[in-house]
């Protein structure tokens, strides 16, 4: 009875949260952290308890399965070429970055923590100012795509190059998941083009085939990647980039795994990470969420100046401000890092404030600029 006790806890934090974001005007994942954060205080139990650490371990794969299936490659393939100017900010972003973790000799996953933006942030911010069809909302949100496939490939080689004890064959395994990905790609494409009825089942189907079946590739794929010697994440990942690149268009079927993604499993793993901010409390500093939060700023704003010939110093400025926001990716790079050492309890707890701190700043600002 304990534990139906705990998980209806959870389930009401969960179904709770997104009505109070909006009351509020945050994520509803900054609601779920904070929450975590209380639930720990009163509850600190349910959050050591195996069974909440099994859920929010899925609730964190399934987050970075949502990642990649929320990048869309049609964009990336489509505008590389007339939006030159955004890969360009990109890497110059990335260079600064690693700068500043060189300078103040920092870990180097810190850069790709400041590297990162948050699509989770962006996006809505984009739909709400009707600017994801514009000009300056497609340079965004490409942006926001191929940053976000640059950092978790960074924060993967990271992850494996810790992980490994400096066996040329440990380092080599991992690699084996590239052409897995381009033969589960081509042998997808095969099944559309030659089954097409069966493969329509996957966008409209009452049993959910769509659904079963990309929550078998997440688990598949993120099962490869444990036993190659990579980030379980690694491989939910490249799963969802995999269901992205084969079901171009897929919304119904993308709707369907946000719901179940955000609905049910990911807000396990916000309200953990919440909880471990508590336990971290003593070893918590105003200092490091602060210099990561001017440091992510600029590292993001100053590229911008790429941007200004074309678009002007205000849409830059903009452009900057609303890539320095941090959320989900950021926080799974965090949990990594404690887990396998990298960084402190501590630390991690100030990544975790950092991360509140952005997503509240940033988009805030960058309506301002935009509106004014």
């Amino acid at each position: 009875m304990n534990d139906i006790f705990q998980i209806s806890a959870v389930a009401i934090i969960a179904f709770a949260s997104p009505i109070i974001s909006e009351r509020i005007g945050a994520p509803a994942v900054i609601v779920e952290i904070m929450a975590g954060f209380v639930l720990a205080y009163f509850l600190a139990d349910l959050i050591r308890s195996e069974w909440f650490h099994f859920f929010s371990s899925i609730g964190l794969i399934f987050l970075m399965f949502l990642s990649g299936l929320e990048i869309d490659f049609s964009l990336l393939f489509k505008k590389i070429r007339q939006y030159w100017r955004v890969p360009l900010y990109v890497f110059l972003s990335l260079i600064l970055s690693f700068v500043f973790v060189k300078v103040f000799n920092m870990a180097t996953i810190y850069a790709v923590f400041l590297a990162n933006v948050s699509l989770g942030i962006v996006m809505p911010v984009m739909r709400e100012m009707n600017l994801v069809s514009t000009n300056f909302g497609q340079k965004i949100l490409f942006a926001t795509f191929l940053t976000d496939l640059i950092t978790i490939s960074l924060l993967s080689g990271i992850a494996i190059g810790y992980r490994v004890s400096g066996s040329y064959l440990e380092l080599l395994l991992p690699a084996a998941l590239v052409p897995l990905f381009v033969f589960a790609y081509h042998l997808g494409r095969y099944l559309i083009w030659h089954f097409p009825d069966f493969m329509a089942r996957f966008f409209d189907d009452p049993m959910e085939l769509g659904v079963r079946g990309s929550f078998a590739i997440m688990i598949l794929f993120s099962g490869l990647a444990f036993i190659l010697g990579s980030e379980a994440i690694l491989g939910a990942f490249l799963a969802g980039s995999l269901v992205s690149l084969t079901f171009r268009g897929a919304g119904k079927l993308e709707e369907s795994l946000m719901g179940i993604g955000y609905g049910i499993f990911i807000p396990f793993f916000f309200i953990k990470t919440g909880a471990d901010m508590y336990f971290s409390i003593s070893e918590l500093t105003l200092t490091l969420p602060l210099v990561l939060l001017l440091a992510g700023f600029a590292v993001k704003l100053l590229p911008s100046a790429v941007f200004v010939r074309e678009i002007g110093v205000r849409a830059s400025l903009a452009f900057g401000t609303i890539q320095s926001s941090k959320l989900g990716l950021t926080l799974a790079g965090a949990e990594i890092a404690r887990e396998l050492g990298i960084i402190s309890s501590g630390e991690a707890a100030g990544i975790a404030l950092w991360t509140i701190l952005s997503a509240f700043i940033f988009p805030v600002m960058f309506r301002k600029v935009v509106r004014d």
